[in-house]
């Protein structure tokens, strides 16, 4: 028992040394399949093609698109003017807007009148893209959480500015 005892450290030292001798002596085989890997990452394929076009055509590098942009925002001043307009000169005057009759602008948080608006309107959120969009009595507030000359998108946050009759508004009669 004491034999065995003394005897397993040394073999357990012994095994480790010749194992890693053994590990240092091979090298690895070069394959044929490597030697083609090699080959084919040298010259144009179209794998490589593929990839420079993958990356060119991404929407984050491609150039801003205006119509993507005017598209947005006039999509989004029509569902506001038809949500909280309801005369009939509405429903016309949507029929009209188009890119060439309307204003806009994007706005940043550092604009004091953007900051006097936004602590009026509480429930609006800064964000990264936002932009005052105007026609004729109408001006909108619109903000998108990402690019919109990018992506096709609905609107983050909107709010319609307009002067207009209040529906509800009661003339009581003189007595």
């Amino acid at each position: 028992m004491e034999l065995l005892k003394k005897s397993l450290p040394i073999t357990l030292v012994l095994f480790v040394a010749v194992v890693s001798i053994s590990a240092q002596d091979t090298k690895p085989q070069v394959t044929s399949t490597d030697v083609n890997q090699e080959n084919h990452d040298a010259k144009e394929g179209q794998d490589k093609e593929l990839f420079e076009y993958y990356y060119k055509t991404r929407p984050e590098n491609l150039p801003p698109n205006k119509a993507k942009l005017e598209y947005n925002l006039i999509k989004t001043l029509k569902k506001e003017i038809m949500s909280r307009d309801y005369s009939k000169e509405s429903v016309e005057a949507i029929k009209k807007i188009d890119a060439t009759n309307v204003q806009y602008e994007r706005v940043y948080r550092e604009s004091k009148w953007l900051r006097g608006f936004m602590t009026q309107n509480t429930h609006l959120n800064y964000l990264e893209y936002m932009y005052i969009v105007k026609h004729d009595k109408y001006m909108c507030f619109v903000s998108f959480d990402v690019n919109p000359e990018l992506y096709l998108q609905q609107s983050r946050q909107s709010q319609l500015v307009f002067a207009a009759k209040d529906k509800f508004e009661i003339v009581i009669p003189k007595p």
